[in-house]
């Protein structure tokens, strides 16, 4: 391999005062939950959310627990399956917001229910993580002030003007060398839903800041035969096709594509060089592929490896989107910070307070995560891998940083 350097209230009054949200005083237990897709069709993503807390979570109380003054405290999580359905999503954030009594939730990886959520926890005042770059249409500097509807809710995923410029950038550094004439007609096929007509109308900006005429084309959710789709965008001569951002659909569309030979090359998101070469994968034509956000299949580092090595034996799966992990992960172990460093386990103003100020150093980023104004998370880049054309176990991998700025034409969510 050769690396290149590129609502609802969180508590019920009882007759002696409230209850503390999230928080046991008789056994110093800190409740935190995960609302998840462990089933239905956004498994893949939706899996690993249960699994990077449950590592966190054991990392955390097996080295003895936080001190939050001058007390021992231990996490204890509570998950649940959103089944890839929005109505369960809110059911489940309801209970663990209403009865359960949780002090923050992760979750959900899907990407109009974590806004819905928002209306659940906001008002509560638990802490929401979500790895949803989408949060960003409802994130302003004016939503999550103090008083705010969403003054809890914090994106562990970059702003999708970073994301997917990091990502065209890198797919475009690594393709250049092998498109002669170089690339200047491009197609993205993506799932007909909130979060692909999201995700792509920035993914267009950043191609065509690469200068690329750009079409765009939908497919319903659930497709299975790609063909009819696939023959009309042939017809139109791309140089690349981009296939978002569903690996299961991914996986069924690529190989019809090659198939067909629809493109000169390709660019799938969200599949792992780990599952390319575990599925035996070729393409004769380029193929890049990219991770959200870095690689377990080709981890850039030796704390990456590390990470996945003990994520891995603590039962997470090997899957397209085990790197979508890494975007919940850390931030269990920044809120352990938090609560430490405010010094109190039911002071959910003063944790939002730590976060907006602080830095954590983790495994995601190469130098410490922060949040931004808009509680959206910075500093997180985006690998991006090329397969050598006829193999399936030969990669050439960039980590590319994000871009300062987005692209001209794009409103930054």
């Amino acid at each position: 391999m050769r690396w290149i350097g590129i609502g609802l209230a969180a508590f019920g009054l009882a007759l002696s005062g409230p209850a503390i949200p999230g928080a046991c005083a008789q056994d110093n237990i800190v409740k935190i939950g995960v609302v998840a897709a462990e089933s239905g069709s956004f498994v893949s993503a939706g899996n690993t959310i249960p699994a990077a807390v449950r590592l966190a979570v054991k990392e955390i109380n097996d080295a003895g627990g936080i001190t939050v003054g001058g007390k021992i405290y231990k996490f204890k999580a509570y998950y649940r399956d959103d089944r890839t359905d929005i109505n369960t999503a809110l059911a489940a954030a309801r209970e663990l917001v209403n009865d359960v009594g949780v002090s923050a939730i992760w979750g959900t990886e899907s990407h109009d229910f974590s806004v819905a959520m928002a209306k659940i926890t906001g008002p509560a005042k638990v802490i929401q993580f979500t790895g949803n770059s989408s949060m960003g249409s409802i994130l302003t500097k004016q939503s999550v002030a103090p008083g705010a509807p969403y003054h809890y809710a914090f994106q562990t995923e970059p702003p999708e003007y970073q994301r997917s410029g990091s990502t065209a950038n890198g797919v475009f550094e690594l393709m250049a060398p092998l498109l002669h004439p170089a690339a200047k007609r491009d197609t993205i096929l993506v799932s007909n839903d909130l979060a692909g007509q999201y995700l792509t109308a920035h993914y267009i900006k950043a191609l065509e800041a690469h200068g690329q005429t750009v079409d765009r084309i939908f497919y319903p959710p659930d497709t299975t035969d790609f063909t009819p789709l696939l023959t009309r965008i042939k017809g139109e001569h791309p140089d690349i096709l981009h296939i978002w951002y569903r690996p299961e659909d991914t996986l069924v569309a690529l190989p019809q594509a090659i198939q067909l030979k629809v493109a000169r090359s390709y660019f799938v998101m969200g599949v792992d060089p780990g599952v390319w070469e575990a599925r035996k994968l070729k393409a004769a034509a380029p193929v890049a592929i990219s991770c959200i956000a870095l690689c377990w299949g080709s981890p850039p580092s030796a704390k990456v490896k590390d990470y996945f090595n003990r994520y891995f034996a603590l039962g997470g799966q090997k899957g397209p989107q085990a790197s979508v992990s890494l975007l919940y992960y850390d931030y269990v172990h920044w809120y352990a910070k938090a609560l430490e460093a405010v010094g109190k386990v039911n002071d959910p103003d003063a944790v939002v307070q730590y976060l907006e100020h602080s830095q954590y150093d983790g495994v995601l980023a190469q130098v410490p995560l922060r949040f931004d104004y808009r509680h959206r998370v910075v500093n997180v880049a985006t690998e991006v891998c090329l397969v050598k054309p006829d193999t399936s176990d030969h990669f050439t991998c960039a980590v590319v940083q994000p871009p300062a700025r987005p692209p001209a034409g794009d409103n930054d969510g």
